[in-house]
């Protein structure tokens, strides 16, 4: 049966963290897709997967580290690829969706 799900109400932000759900068991799905809530100045250091990642920002601003700063806007879908090193920011509050794939 199709679910629809309002993603930016999902999940609340907290005041000096980061809070995720993940989505992968309730959707019945194998491949990681996580909801974030990162308050501003929270950070995610240097990390990489040896899958796909997307980020999709559902509200606010996302920064994602690569070789440069990216600045990845509300609607927006950045594509990190597989085994590269990436770190996440957010200089204010931003709401995101990180999926994996092959």
């Amino acid at each position: 049966m199709p679910q629809l799900i309002k993603l930016v109400d999902e999940i609340q932000y907290r005041d000096h963290q980061i809070a995720s759900k993940s989505f992968t068991h309730k959707l019945g799905i194998v491949l990681p897709f996580v909801l974030y809530a990162l308050d501003a100045g929270e950070s995610i250091s240097n990390e990489q997967s040896t899958l796909t990642r997307l980020f999709e920002v559902v509200d606010g601003t996302l920064t994602v580290v690569t070789d440069h700063p990216i600045q990845v806007q509300t609607g927006e879908v950045l594509v990190i690829p597989a085994n590269t090193l990436h770190e996440i920011r957010a200089d204010q509050r931003c709401k995101f969706v990180q999926l994996e794939t092959k």
